[in-house]
């Protein structure tokens, strides 16, 4: 995991979301963009969640939840291991409504191996 880049992860995430036909039951209802900024990268990012699934997109504003790290905390948080999950959730600043707080949290647990 080390060696991949956020951007490979985030294309990972999608697709595992994407596939988890499980997983919808978790986003019906909810619609949402979620802005993530690798501070010391100086890059943005940015997934849009629906009840149809995840996409990527070009960073949308408003965001609705704001997730703020290190490029590599970034990547250990959607990596796909939870225990890198766990530990990378204490590193990366997290701004927006609970809700979303909560669902993303779901969302990544569950695609975790």
């Amino acid at each position: 995991m080390a060696n991949l880049c956020l951007d490979s992860l985030l294309n990972r995430v999608t697709e595992q979301v994407g596939s988890k036909s499980y997983l919808k039951g978790i986003m019906k209802g909810w619609e949402g963009r979620i802005g993530i900024v690798a501070v010391d990268a100086d890059k943005r990012y940015c997934l849009r969640f629906s009840p149809e699934g995840v996409n990527r997109t070009e960073w949308q504003e408003p965001i609705h939840l704001l997730l703020s790290g290190r490029e590599r905390d970034l990547a250990r948080m959607f990596g796909g291991e939870e225990m890198y999950y766990l530990g990378a959730k204490q590193s990366v600043t997290v701004k927006g409504p609970i809700r979303d707080q909560l669902k993303l949290d779901a969302l990544l647990r569950l695609t975790c191996s």
